[in-house]
């Protein structure tokens, strides 16, 4: 893939049920006007096959060849969620293979997560089921699901819930309290870059919303001082979902970082 003609960007999405279609359905279409856009769905998501186990680790192993399948020798990595944490781990395995990155939302910059010790107990018992009720994936136990994810909740509309009901029939169920008793241990998660992230050596763009119920705000404020090259864009009003809830305004951020690379500075 000759990236000096089309600079490439791949597009890694989030866990539960979301796909690149989904999370990326009006970014992908306004990047490939000037980029080579690759958007994969991960393993258990967009009818894909679900890996044995499906572990943070597992998951950047199946980024590492798929990349390679691909041929993609050099590109800028754009995760949300655990998107980012897959992005972050791909720049520190192979760093001579990334031009940059855009962290969205990104897990992997926080220790613990909401709630963690109730998680880590609900994760672990009987109650654990509940969690995984078909109920919550129709009706008002979806609207409460996305409304969850989001900071406004007049961005929840019939499109987005459409679009998250298609992307459930892809996603294998329970896949995402699967990856869940993985990553949720008794005192932290699992995937915590903290300590690295002073070892990224290409610029960095975070977009994160300031009513972020999954991944405070102060978390990526703290790793955007720990990245050598590092800028952060908050989102007001916005939640964990910036690509569907503030297009116009996560994409001029990403446009903007992504063209203007050799003008970039702290």
């Amino acid at each position: 893939m000759n990236s000096s003609v089309h600079p490439t960007v791949v597009l890694l999405h989030g866990a539960g049920a979301d796909c690149a279609g989904l999370s990326w359905k009006h970014v992908a279409p306004r990047l490939a006007r000037k980029f080579a856009v690759l958007a994969p769905d991960l393993p258990g998501h967009g009818g894909t096959q679900e890996l044995p186990r499906p572990t943070t680790e597992a998951y950047l192993d199946w980024l590492c060849r798929w990349m390679d399948g691909a041929g993609v020798e050099r590109a800028s990595l754009v995760g949300l969620s655990l998107g980012g944490a897959l992005a972050v781990g791909y720049a520190l395995r192979r760093p001579e293979r990334v031009d940059r990155l855009v962290l969205v939302a990104s897990y992997g910059l926080s220790p613990r997560v909401p709630y963690h010790g109730l998680l880590w107990f609900l994760l672990r018992s009987p109650l654990q089921r509940l969690l995984r009720a078909p109920g919550l994936r129709r009706g008002p136990g979806l609207w409460l699901s996305v409304r969850f994810l989001v900071g406004d909740p007049g961005s929840v509309d019939a499109e987005l819930l459409g679009d998250v009901r298609a992307a459930l029939r892809g996603t294998s169920p329970g896949l995402f309290w699967r990856w869940l008793q993985t990553e949720v241990g008794r005192a932290r998660v699992r995937t915590y870059y903290g300590d690295r992230l002073r070892d990224l050596r290409c610029p960095v763009l975070l977009i994160h919303g300031d009513r972020d119920r999954l991944v405070p705000l102060a978390h990526a404020e703290q790793a955007a001082r720990r990245i050598p090259q590092a800028q952060l864009v908050i989102l007001r009003g916005c939640g964990h979902w910036p690509p569907r809830e503030r297009p116009e305004g996560f994409w001029s951020a990403l446009e903007a970082f992504l063209l203007d690379v050799h003008n970039f500075r702290r």
